[in-house]
């Protein structure tokens, strides 16, 4: 990839944060709490925050923070709210005051993204790839609220932009794999299901393998004294063990009072949720770098075909219908599916959008490999599959846990698709940013700010 414009000027990093501090900071000052997002934090995040201060300053009849570790109101990672606790314990435990600080975790997202795109984009055109996130109802409700999804996502983007960035600048130090390794432990430690990160970094590893540049010699013994092999090592094993840590604690996947909601089975319907959701997210970013009036390849077609058909059979195979009962619920997509049919317990509306999905990531895909990106292709296709096979883990098939890191994984496949010679697709790509940040921003003045503010003046 080059880097046209890796620090970008400041007047983008400005708006971004007005843009912000207006969509987020009054909902956070003057709105009421009428969401999913607030309901998690009134029931759930907030308890846990709450009690976790008890057990660090040793309240009458609270249990030792080892004990209340073990099983707490909520099914994410205790990171978010052992941080948050520690300012509630030094008297800065203001339920507004948490929530200002924890919007700070989507800000630094917004950001992050943005300079990693800024390293192949311009940084107009980076912003713009960013706003659909921004307006996103997912993004903005996870900042606005105290809820994990947002924070997690934050630790998970920089290690995939570190990802990416090797490509460009090859860096192979065993302080750099560690690194990794820390922010990737710190995004389990928010969010457990963000162990998916560990695919990428992995797969990472073997193609610096296969290039002989991490492991300098073939010899096994001198192979495994370099310290970039080393560094890689401790990377991988860090969120690795970060894990294992909680299970042991938990005695499972999360605290035992939500396995019965979250961890009842797999929920198979997600990987053909997801490429619906990559249809309706990616097609507009698929369609404004597609060049129209060149005849596609033989292997083009071959790739999108195979794309299509694997969408279509994820799609056919398990039950797809709206059923709360089964996890297929919660969002503005199954909200969708319920009211359209659907034949023999297979949704119709995922049956037509999850192939549309597929050829969507393969055409990317291809774009990535004729801009000379196909490794940072796979590794961000590797990052999808990753992504949604630990999400399919989850009984509970929300919406919102799919939803969110796409508008962060959908932008990296423009950076690396995008020729940034081709006037035509920067142009065609603004306007396919502004139809998404319209139909994002639409969703969040029906989903956030009317029940935020309307149903609080009722």
């Amino acid at each position: 990839m080059s880097s046209p414009n890796a620090r970008g000027p400041i007047r983008p990093l400005i708006i971004l944060l007005l843009l912000f501090v207006v969509l987020v900071w009054p909902v956070i000052l003057f709105g009421g709490d009428h969401t999913s997002e607030s309901d998690d934090q009134n029931r759930h995040h907030l308890v846990v925050i709450r009690e976790a201060v008890q057990s660090i300053t040793g309240a009458d009849g609270a249990p030792s923070i080892g004990v209340f570790l073990c099983d707490y109101p909520s099914a994410t990672s205790p990171g978010y709210h052992m941080a948050l606790a520690l300012f509630d314990a030094v008297g800065m435990g203001h339920v507004t005051l948490l929530r200002v600080m924890s919007s700070l975790c989507g800000f630094a997202l917004v950001v992050v993204l943005w300079k990693i795109l800024c390293r192949a984009l311009d940084a107009w055109t980076a912003l713009a790839c960013t706003a659909p996130l921004l307006c996103s109802p997912y993004f903005l409700s996870g900042s606005m609220w105290l809820t994990t999804d947002v924070a997690s996502l934050l630790f998970v983007v920089v290690v995939i932009g570190s990802l990416l960035h090797w490509h460009a600048t090859p860096n192979h130090s065993a302080r750099r794999s560690v690194q990794r390794g820390l922010f990737a432990s710190l995004a389990v430690l928010v969010r457990q299901s963000s162990i998916w990160i560990v695919g990428p970094m992995l797969l990472w590893g073997w193609w610096i393998n296969s290039t002989e540049e991490l492991w300098r010699n073939r010899w096994p013994l001198k192979r495994a004294r370099s310290a970039p092999f080393v560094g890689w090592v401790i990377g991988l094993a860090l969120p690795v063990a970060t894990l294992g840590l909680l299970v042991t604690m938990w005695g499972g996947l999360m605290p035992p009072a939500y396995r019965s909601l979250h961890n009842a089975g797999l929920n198979l319907a997600t990987p053909a949720f997801a490429l619906s959701l990559v249809a309706l997210w990616g097609l507009p970013f698929a369609a404004a770098l597609h060049d129209f009036k060149a005849a596609p390849s033989a292997l083009s077609i071959r790739s999108i075909t195979i794309a299509a058909g694997i969408g279509l059979m994820l799609a056919i195979v398990p039950h797809t219908s709206y059923d709360q009962a089964a996890g297929r619920w919660g969002g503005p997509l199954w909200s969708v599916v319920q009211a359209t049919p659907s034949i023999a317990g297979r949704s119709l509306v995922l049956l037509a959008l999850a192939p549309l999905g597929g050829a969507v990531v393969a055409a990317l895909l291809r774009g990535a490999t004729e801009r000379g990106n196909a490794r940072c292709g796979w590794m961000l296709v590797a990052s999808l599959v990753c992504m949604v096979s630990a999400l399919s883990v989850n009984t509970q098939c929300w919406e919102r846990y799919v939803d969110l890191p796409l508008l962060a994984l959908l932008p990296l496949f423009v950076m690396i698709a995008l020729d940034p010679s081709a006037s035509w697709q920067r142009k065609r790509l603004a306007r396919a940013c502004v139809l998404l940040v319209i139909i994002q921003f639409g969703l969040s003045l029906w989903m956030v700010y009317r029940p935020t503010f309307l149903e609080s003046a009722v």
